[in-house]
């Protein structure tokens, strides 16, 4: 279900050790030569899909703390591939992956362990990718679903004046035939929608590398391919203030439950949400005759004034009724339509025989031993006890390949083993 996370919290003081293993860039002022802290990319030790850290020193009541941001593309640093996701039924085993792969990022970073449980323990959300599937049966019936789309989020964009109106922007791409939709609300969160049947591996572009796809998963990654061939893939990314507003900027609040309203939220937000029901008797007066004289067809924004007809407007959306800006009209069913059909608890339910190709509980457990092993090896030098041969040599060119390419055993830039 996440595609990505984005974390932010405090190591403790700012110590000497904890820019020598960050990337500092380069560049001239004045012809004097200067570097200033960037950032810093790490591979996943298990598929090559790079994560990224930031660190900086902020303020707090005047004392400087350090503080350092992670973000990790989850699907793709664990199982190789963000084709397909599990439903909010993993999201617990989701966060674990997410945990121990931000102890091994921030462990080759060259930070302490104490410095790492204290982030741990305070970490915040800045970023939360939520991401499902909604199944269609042909292309055409694909293309029309995302066109509808589109058209729905375009005319509510044309009521963004009002201040109940979610939606800010709305941006729509063509790229080798296939559509995609970005919505952009007031509040910074973001809505996206594109058909998800492009290559598996990531195009070397904008800092990103290709990553591998999972060996066991590989022979099989066609299957997978044909399965969404076409769907619709939606997106939401949750920003910082929505998360803390919701209550979920800590990850230890995060349930299917709480997750799932958080959705619910967005749906309600940007009025896609079908079950409101209009309640006529919650109408004054007043804004009773002045729908009677919309249904009727009267352009009551130009009888009335601008208060009084935002004042009606505003007291029927809250009994559920339609809306009277002209510029809405027919939107309220274009939107329900498009909200039933786009719908969570409709959405694409991975069948059994493919969930050991995505990140759920069939996959996630090994994915995370394999995780807690792996940071113990590069702290303390010592591989885990495999019984299998071929297994063994597998998992430590894997883990020995890692510890190569970040250097973490240098004797002059590596990290400070915990060997005995």
């Amino acid at each position: 279900m996440i595609d990505s996370i984005a974390l932010k919290g405090p190591l403790g003081a700012p110590q000497g050790h904890h820019e020598r293993r960050l990337v500092h860039v380069a560049f001239c002022q004045l012809s004097t030569g200067k570097s200033k802290l960037g950032t810093t990319f790490i591979s996943s030790p298990l598929t090559g899909a790079q994560m990224e850290v930031k660190y900086d020193i902020e303020q707090d009541k005047g004392i400087p703390v350090a503080m350092v941001s992670v973000k990790i593309p989850l699907a793709s640093a664990t199982i190789g591939q963000n084709y397909a996701h599990a439903g909010l039924d993993d999201i617990r085993l989701e966060m674990r992956c997410a945990g121990w792969l931000t102890r091994i990022a921030l462990t080759v970073c060259g930070f302490s362990e104490a410095e790492i449980h204290h982030f741990i323990t305070h970490t915040r959300t800045d970023l939360l990718e939520l991401t499902w599937h909604t199944q269609t049966n042909s292309r055409n019936a694909q293309r029309n679903l995302l066109k509808r789309t589109r058209e729905a989020f375009v005319a509510l964009r044309a009521l963004s004046s009002r201040h109940d109106i979610a939606v800010r922007d709305v941006e729509t791409r063509e790229k080798n035939g296939a559509g995609g939709l970005l919505v952009t609300l007031k509040s910074g969160d973001r809505f996206r929608q594109y058909p998800k049947y492009d290559q598996v591996l990531a195009k070397a572009s904008k800092g990103k590398s290709k990553y591998a796809v999972a060996p066991e998963i590989k022979p099989r990654i066609g299957e997978l391919h044909d399965a969404i061939e076409t769907h619709g893939r939606n997106e939401i990314i949750f920003g910082p203030d929505t998360l803390a507003e919701l209550g979920l900027s800590y990850p230890n609040a995060w349930t299917s439950e709480s997750l799932r309203a958080a959705i619910d939220w967005f749906w309600h937000e940007v009025r896609l949400d079908v079950d409101a029901s209009f309640d006529p008797t919650a109408l004054g007066e007043t804004a009773k005759r002045t729908l009677a004289r919309y249904d009727a067809g009267e352009p009551v924004e130009k009888s009335l004034s601008s208060a009084t007809f935002t004042r009606h407007r505003t007291e029927i959306l809250a009994a559920g009724g339609p809306d009277i800006d002209p510029r809405a009209r027919g939107l309220g069913d274009m939107l329900r339509s498009v909200g039933r059909q786009l719908a969570y608890d409709k959405r694409w339910r991975v069948p059994n025989e493919l969930r050991n190709l995505v990140l759920c509980d069939v996959t996630a457990p090994p994915i995370i031993e394999e995780l807690k092993q792996g940071l113990e090896y590069i702290r303390d030098g010592v591989p885990p006890d495999i019984g299998n041969d071929d297994a063994r040599v597998a998992w430590l060119a894997r883990w020995n390949r890692f510890v190569q390419n970040e250097r973490l055993w240098d004797p002059q830039f590596g990290i400070q083993l915990n060997r005995a």
